[in-house]
C-alpha cells in the first residue's frame, strides 16, 4: 500500500467510492477530506476495491471506515488493514464510525470490536424548517437577534459567492483571523481550509453564500448536499462586531434549502462555547461518532 496525501485532483476517485451509500457524518464527503487535510492529516489508498482513508487526528494513527457501496469490499478492506497493522506491530484503531457503521460491523463480526464514543465529534443534526423559520418560544432570542440585525443592516443582501465578491470574502477571513490567536497552529489550519474552500469553490460540490452590507461581506457560509435528505455546513464566518450576524447567516442560508429535511452543522470539537451555541438551536438529534478497537 502507498498512502498519498489528499489533493484536489483526487475528487473524482473519492466521489466514485463515496457514491451508493448514504452517510450521516459530515466527514464522508470529499470536501471534508480536502478542506481539513492539514488539520486532520488525511492520506488514502485503494484497498481491496474500497477507498481507505488514514487519519492522524490528535496524533493517533487510525483509519476511517473503508468507503464503498459494497459491504463485501468494506469488510475485506477492514480485514486487510487489521492484518497490516498487526504486521507493523501497531494497534488497529478505526475512527469516524457512525452508529450505522457500528451496527454493520457488529452484525458481521459480533463482539469483535470494542466501541468508544467520541463525544466532541458528534454531529449536530437540525430540522431544516426549525433553522429557517425559528418558530416557537424556544427561538425567541434568535428571532430578536435577527430583528436587531435587520434594523442595523436594512439593505443587507444574501448573494451567491462568485468571483465578483471573492475579494470581500477574503477580507472577512482576514478580519476573522485578526481576532483569533494568529500564531495558534489550529487557527492557521482552519484559516487555510476556509481559503481553500473559497479558492476552489467552483471545483467542489459546494455552494457559498455571503451577506453583504454596503458592498462589504459581513458573513459567509459554505456547504453542500451530504445525502438525499441532509444538507451540511462546512464553514460559517461572520463579523462579530455586528450583533445578530451569525444568527442571520444561519437562518437565511437554511431557508435556501427547503428540499432537505435536515441540516448537519458538524461537531463542536469539545469547545464549550461552540457546544452552547449549537445546542441553543435545538438539534433534533445527535449523530454519534465512535472509535473501534479490536476486542481480542
Amino acid at each position: 500500500m502507498a498512502f498519498k496525501p489528499v489533493q484536489l485532483s483526487d475528487k473524482e476517485i473519492f466521489d466514485t467510492y463515496l457514491a451508493g451509500r448514504e452517510r450521516q457524518l459530515i466527514t464522508y464527503c470529499f470536501s471534508s477530506f480536502y478542506l481539513w487535510r492539514n488539520w486532520d492529516p488525511y492520506s488514502w489508498d485503494i484497498v481491496d476495491d474500497a477507498l481507505v482513508v488514514k487519519s492522524g487526528y490528535l496524533g493517533l494513527d487510525t483509519i476511517c471506515v473503508p468507503i464503498s457501496a459494497s459491504n463485501k469490499a468494506v469488510f475485506a478492506a477492514t480485514e486487510h488493514m487489521i492484518a497490516d497493522y498487526r504486521e507493523q506491530g501497531k494497534d488497529f484503531l478505526m475512527s469516524e464510525v457512525s452508529q450505522s457503521d457500528l451496527d454493520l460491523f457488529e452484525q458481521q463480526w459480533p463482539g469483535r470490536f470494542l466501541a468508544k464514543e467520541y463525544e466532541p465529534g458528534a454531529n449536530y443534526i437540525y430540522n431544516q424548517q426549525d433553522l429557517a423559520l425559528l418558530k416557537g418560544g424556544k427561538y425567541d432570542a434568535k428571532r430578536n437577534q435577527i430583528h436587531h440585525f435587520t434594523r442595523a443592516c436594512p439593505d443587507c443582501q444574501l448573494l451567491p459567492i462568485d468571483k465578483s465578491i471573492l475579494p470581500q470574502c477574503y477580507g472577512l477571513m482576514q478580519l476573522w483571523l485578526s481576532r483569533q490567536e494568529p500564531d495558534n497552529p489550529e487557527t492557521k489550519m482552519e484559516y487555510n481550509g476556509c481559503l481553500d474552500a473559497l479558492n476552489d469553490l467552483q471545483y467542489l460540490d459546494c455552494e457559498g453564500w455571503a451577506l453583504l452590507n454596503n458592498d462589504k461581506v459581513i458573513a459567509l457560509s459554505i456547504g453542500q448536499q451530504l445525502n438525499k435528505d441532509t444538507y451540511c455546513i462546512h464553514i460559517e464566518k461572520g463579523d462579530t462586531d455586528i450583533p445578530g450576524v451569525y444568527q442571520a447567516i444561519n437562518c437565511f442560508c437554511a431557508g435556501k434549502y427547503p428540499q432537505f429535511a435536515f441540516i448537519n452543522r458538524a461537531e463542536d470539537m469539545g469547545d464549550p462555547g461552540l457546544r452552547r451555541s449549537k445546542l441553543s438551536y435545538h438539534p433534533c438529534r445527535m449523530e454519534k461518532k465512535y472509535y473501534l478497537r479490536l476486542a481480542e
